[in-house]
């Protein structure tokens, strides 16, 4: 897959993480996501970009299939820690990151295990 194309499905995946994320809090009510999709988009697409650069990267300097596909998971790896913990702005990001990003990743894995 092509760096850009990984940015932005992996940015359209975190847009669809804001939507779906509200569902996992208790305290967090409906009509706040719109608000969310106009705080969080940037902090989507930077984590996007940089997850885009990474795969890329992995994919052009790594020969090893395995090794590829344990570096695609360490992204997804690092949102599930920073989930975990009490309830904050960064936990919000990582668990739409864990959305938006862990989908990407499953499909580059998909993608790169047909090759």
């Amino acid at each position: 897959m092509e760096r850009r194309t990984i940015i932005i499905i992996g940015f359209l995946f975190c847009l669809i993480g804001i939507f779906v994320t509200p569902l996992f809090y208790e305290n967090m009510q409906y009509g706040e996501i719109f608000f969310l999709l106009i705080l969080y988009p940037l902090p989507a697409l930077i984590l996007a970009i940089l997850n885009g650069y990474l795969l890329w990267y992995t994919k052009l300097k790594t020969q090893n299939l395995i090794l590829k596909i344990g570096i695609g998971l360490i992204p997804i790896l690092i949102m599930i820690l920073l989930a975990i913990g009490k309830e904050s702005p960064v936990q919000f990001i990582a668990t739409f990151a864990i959305i938006g990003i862990g989908i990407t990743n499953l499909i580059w894995i998909t993608k790169l295990k047909k090759q």
